[in-house]
């Protein structure tokens, strides 16, 4: 099933260093081990993930450490 409908977030639940790559993995619907592996393979295949890690922690906002409370009601 994919998450497409739902914003690209850091996940910081999940995170080792930034969230980035879980997050990826979270919006892609992949497993978060394997972009963490291609994020690494990509250092050394063109050095391309060490402008791109820092680019999308900057660019990507980081999503709510937990979901909003539903409001309390109010005594009348």
């Amino acid at each position: 099933m994919s998450r497409r409908d739902q914003p690209l977030l850091r996940d910081t639940a999940d995170k080792k260093i930034g969230g980035v790559c879980s997050g990826l993995a979270r919006y892609f619907d992949l497993d978060p081990l394997l972009v963490r592996v291609a994020m690494v393979a990509g250092i050394f295949v063109s050095g391309a993930s060490l402008i791109a890690y820092p680019l999308l922690w900057w660019l990507m906002e980081s999503a709510p450490a937990e979901p909003l409370a539903p409001p309390t009601p109010h005594p009348a």
